[in-house]
């Protein structure tokens, strides 16, 4: 089986750069996630305005009309239920769905308590009560979750190819976590716990890359989802996961990267009193001050390659929670005692494990495929369709 299962990756990762464009033409077709909106919000009441389609109106599991194209409807917290009210219309209900009647329906969310910025988002819209806030939950094909992911996550300005890789990667990462608010009635949360999604992406580009890479996931060689790991910028050299997150992973190996060591988040530099910081490792790690040749370790440290631990003789300092407490952009530092201050001078932006997003940019600038990019940053992967995984699994 395993011999099958290799021949069939490859055969399939050969042919992903080809543009695999199928959109689904009804609500049926798709392949949705649930996704909670405004996830750390306490809303109290909202406005739905329709954008473009047809939408029907659900109180319950009743019909209730059709979206009127010109006015707005209002949704607002009451107790354990919510009231539903257009003009010369008002309800109480546990659920309140606008349902899609087509592919192209998308519809615009403002918040009005407390009050906050208009979204627009594809497909259905869900609102219950919670205890002291509306419960907001889109239920969205995937494909344009991760388009929406990918413009708020990245930004609309890059490479074609880029965008195909991030489309993987935030796939891989959304299907990998699909379970993480399962006993709350949706799959993932609009923010950085889960994948900032704050709305449809309006980039033809991004929704493109979405589409044409459709279905695709990054798989391990037992055909698992891998950690999709990615962050800012690793500063020349990523790092392996155990490093970071104390358990070793296949696909996330630190590798050189040269791609990265010339763009934004490359460098960095802090300044810190000495005393201060003196003060931190005795109280945190109960390091001898008094002792001068220990103290010029902490004073004084390089990093030619990243390293785990500042000092690893009988204290084990993890740099780690160095960068976290001292609030640095990476763990890829080094450090100099300047007058009464110590300077950190870094390298990178971010926590260093799997793929640098900077990196890779650079790499599509210059004319590398998605395929050689994820093959770059990720070890020993493979692209497959979600939809073929029980198939890969199977003995």
């Amino acid at each position: 089986m395993k011999r099958f299962f290799t021949a069939i990756l490859l055969l399939i990762v050969g042919f992903s750069s080809v543009a695999f464009s199928k959109q689904p033409t009804s609500n049926n077709d798709q392949q949705t996630i649930l996704i909670r909106l405004f996830a750390s919000y306490n809303i109290s009441s909202i406005n739905f305005f329709h954008v473009s389609g047809e939408y029907s109106v659900y109180g319950d599991s009743t019909k209730l009309f059709e979206v009127d194209k010109i006015s707005f409807i209002s949704v607002s917290l009451l107790g354990d239920s919510v009231i539903l009210q257009k003009p010369n219309y008002t309800r109480k209900f546990r659920l309140v769905r606008f349902v899609p009647q087509s592919a192209s329906s998308s519809f615009k969310i403002k918040s009005v308590q407390p009050d906050y910025k208009v979204r627009t988002y594809d497909d259905e819209l869900q609102i219950s009560a919670l205890s002291k806030s509306l419960r907001i939950i889109n239920k969205v094909d995937i494909e344009k979750y991760v388009a929406g992911v990918v413009q708020w996550e990245v930004g609309t300005n890059n490479p074609p190819e880029y965008n195909k890789m991030q489309t993987i990667v935030c796939r891989t990462y959304a299907l990998g976590n699909w379970r993480r608010h399962e006993d709350e009635g949706f799959q993932l949360c609009d923010e950085v716990h889960c994948q900032v999604f704050k709305g449809k992406t309006f980039s033809q580009n991004i929704y493109q890359a979405a589409f044409e890479t459709s279905e695709y996931i990054i798989v391990d060689d037992s055909a698992r989802i891998i950690t999709a790991a990615f962050y800012s910028n690793c500063g020349g050299q990523t790092m392996n996961s155990e490093d970071v997150w104390s358990k070793s992973v296949s696909c996330l190996r630190s590798i050189k990267d040269t791609f990265c060591i010339h763009k934004l988040d490359a460098v960095w530099e802090k300044k810190i009193p000495k005393d201060l910081w003196l003060d931190y490792v005795k109280t945190k790690y109960g390091f001898p001050v008094s002792d001068p040749m220990l103290v010029n370790k902490v004073l004084n440290f390089d990093q030619s390659y990243r390293k785990v631990y500042l000092v690893n003789d009988d204290f084990f300092i993890p740099l780690k929670f160095v960068r976290e407490d001292m609030k640095l952009k990476s763990t890829f530092f080094t450090i100099r005692e300047e007058g009464n201050d110590v300077v950190f001078r870094g390298r990178g932006f971010g926590h260093g494990v799997g793929l640098c997003q900077e990196g890779a940019k650079r790499m599509a600038d210059i004319g590398y495929s998605y395929t050689k990019i994820l093959n770059y940053y990720y070890t020993n992967i493979h692209l497959i369709r979600f939809s073929q995984l029980d198939f890969f699994k199977a003995d």
